[in-house]
């Protein structure tokens, strides 16, 4: 079965890009652009979320801090991809987030995803 990745990305050019690169990844995709389309899905769980950190309606480190308190959600992996915070911040605002600086590369960005989802399996 097809592992699950909630994207939470406002640029749709690099939403279509994830797509296409998760896809042939034989990743199951669910995109948003807004943290309130989002949380219209918040009842399942994937096996990873990728989440922009500027939003158009919020913040994704909030949100990531919010998905690691809440116990249905707290095992799940989070990558944060921005091009705008650095790496400290990153982990002083969300610790058990991983980071991907934009711009990146597709090989290490898909290498991120698939180490992290094996590890959140190991637990």
């Amino acid at each position: 079965m097809a592992k699950l990745v909630f994207i939470l990305e406002d640029n749709n050019d690099l939403t279509e890009l994830y797509e296409l690169i998760l896809e042939e990844e034989d990743y199951e995709i669910l995109s948003f652009s807004t943290i309130a389309e989002f949380r219209e899905h918040s009842t399942e769980v994937p096996d990873l979320y990728l989440l922009d950190v500027m939003l158009p309606d919020g913040n994704g480190l909030e949100l990531c801090k919010e998905l690691n308190a809440h116990p249905s959600t707290a095992h799940v992996p989070i990558i944060m991809v921005s091009a705008h915070s650095d790496v400290e911040d990153i982990k002083e605002q969300c610790p058990t987030a991983d980071f991907v600086p934009k711009p990146f590369d597709i090989d290490h960005l898909t290498q991120r995803i698939a180490s992290n989802i094996i590890s959140a399996g190991e637990k």
